[in-house]
């Protein structure tokens, strides 16, 4: 915790992020996920804001966050969903990855946001901070090399996770995300 209360952490709308940020998150992005972000600082779609992490000018962490509604089951819900939540391998180890988790927390339990969901090939972070993996089968809009390309709908029982922030219980009909899959 000391660690991270010496560092600068910016809540910013990614429109926002000024070109010379930009690189610095590239580079960030490509190191942590090599070959996804060839030339830009986004996979799929930009997310609506991110939480940047700076060790003085140096930018050592991030996580994008998309704010929507979804469908699960037929109950409309209000989410923020994690996006390429990221720590320069040097600084790992530090909470920094927890600390932007709960601040994330704190945002939603402040403005209604019913729960957090996200897709993780590792678990073992988000398990520790109280997601819960979840078998819902999921819809989406496939998105490819910037294109719009099916409508796709299967379970994603190995990555699918969700941390509740309010008491309505997680249901387990099928999730429509309106949307991309970030």
């Amino acid at each position: 915790m000391k660690e991270f209360e010496r560092l600068c952490v910016n809540v910013v709308n990614d429109f926002e992020i000024p070109n010379e940020k930009r690189k610095a998150l590239r580079v960030l992005l490509n190191s942590c996920f090599p070959d996804y972000f060839p030339q830009r600082e986004y996979f799929k779609q930009i997310p609506k804001f991110r939480y940047l992490v700076w060790d003085e000018e140096k930018l050592i962490a991030q996580m994008g966050v998309e704010d929507r509604v979804i469908n699960v089951g037929g109950d409309i819900v209000r989410i923020f969903g994690v996006i390429d939540l990221c720590v320069e391998d040097c600084y790992r180890s530090n909470n920094i990855a927890t600390n932007l988790l709960r601040m994330l927390e704190n945002l939603g339990q402040q403005n209604g946001i019913e729960f957090i969901i996200l897709f993780a090939n590792d678990h073992k972070l988000y398990l520790k901070n109280g997601y819960k993996i979840v078998t819902n089968i999921c819809r989406w809009l496939a998105i490819d090399e910037l294109k719009s390309v099916d409508i796709f709908e299967q379970p994603l029982t190995d990555c699918f996770m969700v941390k509740s922030l309010s008491p309505k219980p997680w249901n387990d009909g099928i999730v429509d995300l309106l949307g991309y899959l970030f």
